[in-house]
């Protein structure tokens, strides 16, 4: 796994045991690449609903907000406040690919809007509603909207918990993207309650490689319990987490 990250000019390292010494080192190594302005390094991992990480300073221009390009789109945030990952930069442009112009779509756990506007760029479907808890990610998210440039109501943000905010939309989605945090919650009553025959849903999983076939009988399981039926189409590494560890992507269908 690479030691560092890299979003906007800001590369993030990680301690791995290094000495202070070494840290500083690093630091001015990756300065001297042109693109990187700002060192800081993680000092905790992502953490909770609102997938926060805490960095400190290390050298470089003292700030902790960027703007990243990926995939034609910008995106601005504050890398202590809004969860951003560089490394899925293939995974949003893979879902956004499948998805097509007529579908309504639904992005759950959408931070500072990077799949919906991925999405839009790429595809511009009919109707994407976006659903996110943290504030903070909500204020980069709109301002995201603007700065790439996409046209007013193409992209519906709603700010809050997805597990409130849900049960007040009426529509039913073609697509629902559930890039989740890691919890022990599924969240797949939430996306199932906006779902009709033949919604295609995308859900991040996290396990170890060894206990994948468990997860996917865990979600089927759900359903079941849920009186509905899925059938999952695809399964494929998306990111990985620890050694051994990974995010998958989940492709299901809903067949009842």
């Amino acid at each position: 796994m690479v030691s560092y990250d890299i979003i906007g000019h800001i590369a993030i390292i990680k301690p791995e045991k290094k000495t202070k010494k070494e840290r500083l080192l690093e630091a001015k190594n990756l300065l001297k690449k042109p693109y990187i302005k700002t060192v800081l390094e993680k000092i905790s991992d992502v953490n909770g609903r609102l997938r926060k990480i805490k960095t400190k300073y290390i050298a470089g221009i003292k700030t902790f907000e960027t703007i990243h390009k990926e995939n034609n789109c910008f995106f601005g945030l504050n890398v202590n406040e809004c969860y951003f990952s560089p490394r899925q930069s293939s995974d949003r442009k893979l879902i956004a690919k499948k998805i097509n112009g007529q579908d309504r779509v639904l992005f759950m756990f959408s931070g500072i809007a990077s799949y919906p506007i991925v999405s839009y760029k790429i595809k511009k479907p009919r109707k994407i509603i976006a659903v996110e808890i943290s504030r903070a990610c909500n204020k980069y998210a709109k301002e995201n909207l603007i700065r790439n440039k996409i046209p007013e109501g193409k992209i519906i943000l709603i700010q809050g918990d997805v597990r409130k905010q849900i049960p007040k939309i009426k529509d039913k989605f073609d697509v629902i993207i559930m890039t989740r945090p890691n919890l022990k919650n599924s969240f797949l009553k939430e996306a199932l309650e906006v779902s009709k025959k033949g919604t295609k849903i995308f859900y991040h999983g996290f396990c170890h490689q060894d206990s994948l076939d468990n997860l996917k009988k865990e979600i089927l399981r759900e359903a079941q319990n849920l009186k509905r039926k899925i059938k999952i189409i695809k399964t494929e590494k998306a990111g990985d987490i620890a050694p051994y560890k990974f995010r998958y992507r989940i492709e299901m269908k809903v067949l009842r």
